[in-house]
C-alpha cells in the first residue's frame, strides 16, 4: 500500500480518534514539561535530555501531521485532474 491517501487517511484515523496518537503525543510533552518544572535550575543535564524528550514528541507530531496533509494534498490534486480531465479540449488548453 503505497497510496498517499490511504496512508493520510489511516494516519488521520488514528491520530484524531479518542484517545488516539495526538492525544498520546500531548500527553507525553506535557509529563515533560511537568518533570521539567519540578528540576532544579542547576540540573541543566537533567533539563536538556526533558527538552529534548519534549522536541522529539513535536517533531513525531509534525511528522505525523505532514503524513496526513501529504494525503489530503495528493486526494484535492487528484479531484482537481479528473475536474480538469472532464472539460472539453478545446478549454483543457487554457488551463
Amino acid at each position: 500500500m503505497n497510496d498517499p491517501v490511504q496512508i493520510g487517511q489511516q494516519w488521520h484515523l488514528f491520530y484524531e480518534q479518542e484517545n488516539g496518537l495526538k492525544d498520546m503525543l500531548a500527553s507525553i510533552r506535557a509529563d515533560y514539561l511537568e518533570r521539567m518544572a519540578q528540576i532544579e535550575p542547576w540540573e541543566t543535564d537533567k533539563l536538556s535530555k526533558l527538552a529534548i524528550a519534549s522536541r522529539i514528541v513535536t517533531l513525531i507530531d509534525g511528522h505525523v501531521q505532514s503524513i496526513i496533509g501529504d494525503g489530503k494534498t495528493t486526494a484535492h490534486n487528484r479531484e482537481h485532474i479528473k475536474r480538469i480531465e472532464s472539460l472539453p479540449t478545446a478549454k483543457r488548453k487554457w488551463i
